[in-house]
């Protein structure tokens, strides 16, 4: 390994590491008309839980981050519920000024 350069954690697909969040992610996403293939979500597991990661946009750029326990992977509760309707919302508008910006092309 060179001096100096960062190494990247590779963070597993919510999909596979927590289908139950994954489940609740695209049901609140569905409601904005937003579809599964519009979002990346990963987790990289830690001691206590997980650090959630979801990126958006046309290229993936935007990167939203939470840290979510263990028991609201199993269990999602009101307040993932509350973060995924304000991600599923900046999606959505970010989505939007994509389109936007394509047709002034």
């Amino acid at each position: 390994m060179k001096m100096g350069k960062k190494e990247e954690i590779e963070g597993k697909l919510l999909r596979f590491a927590a289908p139950s969040l994954y489940q609740k992610m695209i049901e609140v996403f569905s409601s904005y008309n937003i579809h599964s293939y519009d979002i990346y979500a990963t987790v990289v597991k830690l001691d206590e839980g997980y650090d959630l990661t979801l990126r958006f946009s046309q290229s993936f750029s935007q990167v939203v981050t939470a840290f979510i326990s263990f028991e609201q992977a199993t269990n999602p509760d009101e307040e993932m519920n509350t973060f995924f309707k304000e991600t599923a919302e900046k999606c959505k508008n970010q989505l939007i000024s994509d389109y936007y910006k394509m047709i002034k092309m």
